[in-house]
Formats: structure tokens, C-alpha cells, sequence
């Protein structure tokens, strides 16, 4: 009986070994993968390439936002955030105009609608993520506005 028990824990340890290993090597994996993908991100307002321009209109504003090079594309992506803290999420969108060293527009772009919710004080930060694609990476020295606004119904 004693033997059988010592080969069942054995056996046990055995096992949960071979779960510890395979689980470490999927994290590390993941992890190369991860690095990998982020590594093809070029930050274009940190290079100077590009300069940011943030505006806002009513209530929901631009936490943040970069302007990265992913595989040949412009790639805007931010957070926008409310200033109040009552009423019901507010829906809206962010407008993104490329606009070239000599002024002219090149290209025009808009977010999805977002659903902003309201701050609560003590709470999470309450931010809500943007993405905008452009197909071509502008010239140096182009400037990106970029627009938070309440959407139309």
C-alpha cells in the first residue's frame, strides 16, 4: 500500500512539473511575440517626424494620443476621457486630418463611435480607446489634428 502511494505522489509531482514547464513556455512565447509586434511600431511624434495637434468640442476630450509607422501605415490610437462625472455615457468620435508641410490636406479619417462613460471620483481612470488607420505614412514634417467631438445620432 505504502508503495503505491509514494508512486502516485511521484507520479503527481511529475505531472505538475510538466504543466509548470509547459505553462512558463507558453508565457515566454507570448512574450516574444508581443515584443515582436511592438518592436514593428515606429512612434513618429517621438522621431519628429510628425507633430500632434489635439483638439476638443463639449465635453469628452483626448487623454492621450501617438502617432506610430505599423507596417507602412499610419496608425493614430489614444484615449479619450469626459471632464464631468454625472450622466449617461456620451457617444462619441475622434476626426483625424493629415495635413502636409505646405499645408494641404493629404488624408481625412474618423474613429468608430465610442461610448465615453462618465468619471467617478475614487474610481478607475474611465477611458475609453481610439484607433484611426491611414494607408501611407505622411512626409516629414506633416502635422496630425485630431479632434474629439460628440457624434450625431
Amino acid at each position: 500500500m505504502e508503495l503505491h502511494t509514494e508512486q502516485y505522489l511521484e507520479d503527481s509531482l511529475i505531472k505538475r512539473e510538466t504543466y509548470k514547464c509547459l505553462l512558463r513556455s507558453v508565457m515566454v512565447a507570448l512574450t516574444v511575440i508581443t515584443a515582436g509586434c511592438v518592436a514593428n511600431r515606429e512612434d513618429l511624434v517621438k522621431s519628429g517626424h510628425v507633430t500632434l495637434q489635439k483638439y476638443r468640442t463639449g465635453k469628452v476630450y483626448i487623454a492621450w494620443c501617438d502617432a506610430y509607422e505599423d507596417v507602412n501605415e499610419l496608425l493614430i490610437t489614444g484615449v479619450l476621457r469626459r471632464h464631468d462625472t454625472v450622466g449617461l455615457p456620451i457617444k462619441a468620435q475622434v476626426d483625424v486630418a493629415v495635413i502636409s508641410p505646405d499645408g494641404k490636406v493629404i488624408d481625412e479619417g474618423r474613429s468608430s463611435s465610442i461610448y465615453v462613460p462618465r468619471r467617478m471620483v475614487g474610481r478607475c481612470q474611465r477611458f475609453k480607446r481610439f484607433n484611426v488607420r491611414f494607408s501611407d505614412v505622411p512626409p516629414r514634417g506633416s502635422s496630425i489634428r485630431v479632434v474629439a467631438k460628440i457624434a450625431a445620432n
